[in-house]
């Protein structure tokens, strides 16, 4: 009887509560936003993490991935860990070329093309990716987009690695102190 007096129905009062109920229930589009930004926050973190080390250094223009790799790994900021009796040896595969990058005990960082025997870590990358990393201004940049097509790979857009030895064998060797090593197989682990 009230309803009639001022005027408003059963109906609506129904109309009003299932609205507010829509209003607070998140839609696809929110819950993909939210999950696709804290993959951005993540890799930001990473990126904010190795800016803070002194790595924010701007890079000078490579016309290759083995001259940016030649430059990260001598640097004498960036490769200042690199001790004399490390050894390793990555075999990469990037834009149509297998090329390794090694350490000799008591060498120097060596760039080669062709297959390395018996490498310690393999590692391909999209032609793509190739292009972004080499567009990257810094390292904490390049460790970023290195990071963002390892962890979510698209259609030629990927990294990807395979270890061939145990890690903890690889960080004895000298991988967990070098920047640009860790980068390399850190992501695997």
């Amino acid at each position: 009887m009230m309803r009639k007096f001022f005027g408003k129905k059963k109906d609506d009062d129904e109309d009003e509560a299932t609205e507010e109920e829509v209003a607070e229930t998140p839609t696809d589009e929110t819950t993909t936003e939210v999950t696709e930004e804290s993959v951005d926050d993540e890799i930001a973190e990473e990126a904010e993490e190795a800016s803070e080390t002194g790595i924010a250094i701007t890079m000078p223009y490579h016309a290759t991935l083995q001259d940016r790799l030649r430059y990260l790994l001598t640097d004498t900021v960036l490769s200042s860990s690199i001790e004399a009796p490390d050894e390793w040896k990555i075999e990469l595969m990037a834009m149509g070329e297998r090329f390794m990058v090694c350490k000799k005990p008591m060498g120097e960082v060596e760039i080669a093309s062709g297959a390395a025997p018996d490498e310690d870590v393999f590692i391909r990358i999209g032609n793509d990716v190739v292009s972004e990393l080499l567009s990257a201004a810094t390292f904490s940049e390049f460790s970023a987009i290195f990071l963002k097509y390892y962890k979510n790979a698209e259609p030629g857009k990927f990294v990807k690695i395979e270890l061939r030895k145990p890690i903890t064998d690889l960080n004895r060797r000298g991988y967990a102190r070098v920047p640009t090593l860790k980068l390399l197989i850190g992501a695997a682990r």
